[in-house]
């Protein structure tokens, strides 16, 4: 596919960034590996210590692997935490529910080396955030404990392509037009019913869910998203956070050259902190 070749000349522009703040290991779960980032100087139980879960962006289809570490050693650094990348599956080889699965998988695998709930963080941008909106769904039909919290970046999360925003900002969002989504959504859905929760979380039940935090730019298309879920979050008596940015694009907090990304991660790390 052009646009991941497009995507890893991008991403190698990284390349050892993030090594230079965290040491990087990997852990193999069914179907994919996830990255495990600890700071340099980390010295505490790793089974004792907060943990920061990202489910990274790219459209359920690609990966930019070191952009995402880049980031997560930031916010590792930042909070004293080891940060936890799986690398899940992607559509269209593997269209729903395989990301849900691997990323499920990868929160269950902390319970199981017996990382306190309260000890971990979900964060997740653009199609991660979708992902968090599945996987506290997933961890609700499970009766699992929840989250200390949850941080979602202009997230995705309903197929039905419903929002406002994405007629409004149409031709003002300079990462996407309405017929990108379109696109993505034929190969990750293959066949799926839009409005089932479990392929739109946005549409499932908020309730029992952590204290969320959501970011959207004005101008993008996915940004009713992230107003609909705070909505529907304190409707659900959860406790909410969001800012609305004005004038920036989908994503900018992985843009690290704008200002703007810099003060939106420290009020991201500001916000988990509060919940630990």
């Amino acid at each position: 596919m052009a646009l991941r070749r497009r995507f890893a000349k991008l991403d190698e522009r990284l390349v050892g960034n993030a090594e230079r703040l965290c040491r990087i290991s990997q852990v193999d779960l069914s179907h994919c590996q996830t990255d495990v980032l600890q700071t340099i100087d980390f010295s505490d139980d790793p089974i004792k210590a907060k943990h920061v879960l990202l489910f990274h962006g790219g459209a359920y289809c690609l990966r930019s692997p070191n952009t995402y570490r880049s980031m997560l050693a930031g916010i590792c650094n930042n909070l004293g935490a080891i940060g936890v990348l799986p690398d899940y599956r992607l559509a269209p080889e593997h269209p729903h529910p395989a990301a849900i699965e691997d990323c499920f998988e990868s929160y269950k695998m902390l319970l199981d080396k017996g990382v306190a709930a309260d000890h971990i963080a979900l964060l997740g941008d653009s199609a991660g955030g979708g992902l968090v909106l599945s996987i506290l769904a997933k961890i609700r039909e499970e009766n699992l404990p929840m989250p200390t919290s949850a941080s979602l970046f202009s997230p995705a999360g309903d197929w039905t392509l419903s929002g406002a925003s994405l007629f409004q900002n149409e031709g003002r969002d300079p990462m996407f037009r309405l017929s990108s989504f379109l696109f993505f959504r034929s190969l990750y859905l293959d066949g799926h019913n839009t409005t089932d929760p479990a392929v739109s979380p946005l549409l499932a039940s908020f309730s029992g869910y952590p204290p969320m935090y959501f970011t959207a730019s004005e101008t993008e298309l996915l940004r009713d998203v992230a107003i609909v879920g705070a909505e529907k979050a304190r409707e659900a008596g959860v406790t909410v956070e969001i800012d609305i940015w004005p004038g920036q694009c989908h994503d900018m907090q992985l843009m690290s050259i704008l200002p703007e990304s810099k003060v939106a991660l420290n009020k991201l790390c500001e916000f988990i902190a509060k919940h630990w």
